[in-house]
């Protein structure tokens, strides 16, 4: 044992002593206190920290939305997967590339005229028109 925490303990076992419950409480929080200052003072933040907005007092966990589903989340969830598979396996491989990249990954026409076989960016256009009209 540290000379803080004999310390400590010297203190509690005379405010036990005494009958002094708070100074008691307070000693035995310390080592609780210390670590949330130190967690503020790194930026730290706990997600059962209370937060006190307009006299209402919250924990900071209940501001963030439960990801969980339900069944009948992960059932639709399910469904939608399997039908973009589905019109995604209907797309010939080049319009299925030129869809998922600019869809996904923001890559203009023009600089998939470099990855393709298509020389225009604007024959790439119409296949990314014509792959969305299909979704």
């Amino acid at each position: 044992m540290s000379k803080i925490e004999e310390r400590r303990e010297r203190r509690i076992l005379e405010a036990v002593k005494i009958q002094n419950w708070q100074e008691v409480c307070r000693l035995l929080d310390q080592n609780i206190k210390n670590q949330e200052r130190k967690d503020r003072y790194y930026n730290l933040l706990s997600l059962n920290s209370i937060i006190v907005n307009e006299g209402r007092t919250t924990e900071f966990l209940d501001h963030y939305a439960d990801n969980t589903f339900n069944p009948i989340n992960q059932l639709l969830v399910r469904e939608l997967r399997e039908h973009l598979i589905i019109a995604l396996s209907k797309l010939t491989e080049e319009d299925r590339y030129i869809f998922l990249q600019m869809a996904l990954n923001n890559k203009s026409a023009l600089q998939l005229t470099k990855e393709t076989k298509y020389s225009s960016h604007k024959t790439i256009q119409r296949h990314f028109e014509k792959a969305r009209k299909k979704f």
